[in-house]
């Protein structure tokens, strides 16, 4: 496993965070501009970056092996929602917060770190099967992850048939159809939308930035709730996860890329829906920043125990 891949990822994550707080800082980035981005990328980056991964796939496994991983994924999502739950019940977690505790458990940041560092561990061969627990993932995220980060809130979040089928929920459905079918667009087509795709980190990381910067820097590292959930959630389940998993999943690679998005830090969903539907997104916002930078830590073990 190469560190430095990590570090590396981790240092441009930060640095595209503390951009977005210092535009805040300087009022370039404001409250109705950073909700705008907010719908900017849940509403048209996400969806080209999940089509743009689906359009640049040249090497394909076979049926059986697709269906056999996402059957796998699909399990993970319904799971680890359980998992979310009893986490927050040890902490004790409030009422109004449960839903986002249990959401952020569930959704971690396959996307922007899970592909570099699944290349770092299991080479190029990872980058499909991590491709998959994304499509599941961005399926998982607009449907019932819209009721579990409303869990226990007081402010409920109207959930309605036209936000679960939003243009995120309907590209999953079309990278899915364009990864089957073996479907090549031309050329301007493909460049196109992967590059629009590939502003939705940039945007994403600028925006917890932005969220971070509304509140004093000293409480960021305040909600002493996460250190524990940090363990609890990228340290502990994935060990419990490898036990249970490794009794039935008798392929190496898809059991170390199901461990290693198990084992991912919260991801920027969090900060996006509470931003766009309401929530604790400072909260959010907090623990994206603080479970990614215990990740630096907590990969490598999990990787040094099981994997290597």
């Amino acid at each position: 496993m190469s560190m430095q891949v990590i570090v590396s990822q981790m240092a441009e994550l930060f640095i595209l965070l503390f951009l977005g707080y210092f535009l805040y800082k300087i009022h370039i980035i404001d409250d109705n501009f950073n909700n705008n981005l907010n719908k900017l990328v849940l509403y048209v980056t996400i969806p080209c970056m999940v089509v743009g991964n689906a359009l640049s796939i040249t090497k394909y496994a076979s049926l059986s092996t697709v269906g056999y991983v996402f059957l796998i994924a699909i399990a993970t999502f319904l799971l680890l929602p359980i998992a979310g739950y009893l986490i927050a019940k040890m902490l004790k977690v409030p009422q109004q917060d449960m839903g986002l505790y249990v959401f952020m458990t569930t959704f971690s940041n396959i996307g922007f770190i899970g592909f570099p560092v699944m290349k770092s561990i299991f080479g190029d061969a990872a980058i499909f099967y991590t491709t998959v627990f994304n499509m599941v993932f961005n399926m998982s995220v607009y449907t019932y992850g819209l009721y579990i980060i409303n869990m226990g809130s007081e402010a409920k979040i109207d959930v309605t048939w036209q936000k679960i089928m939003s243009p995120a929920t309907y590209s999953c459905i079309l990278a899915l159809i364009v990864y089957l079918a073996h479907f090549h667009a031309p050329h301007v087509i493909t460049h196109t939308i992967t590059t629009v795709g590939d502003i939705t980190t940039p945007l994403a990381m600028m925006i917890i930035g932005a969220t971070l910067a509304r509140i004093p820097f000293k409480t960021v590292f305040d909600e002493f709730r996460l250190y524990p959930y940090t363990i609890l959630k990228q340290l502990v389940l994935p060990i419990i996860a490898y036990y249970l998993l490794s009794s039935f999943i008798k392929d190496p690679l898809i059991l170390g890329v199901t461990l290693i998005c198990i084992a991912m830090p919260v991801g920027n969903s969090a900060v996006l829906f509470t931003n766009l539907y309401g929530g604790n997104n400072e909260l959010a916002a907090k623990s994206v920043f603080i479970t990614t930078i215990i990740s630096i830590i907590t990969i490598p073990i999990i990787v040094a125990l099981f994997l290597a």
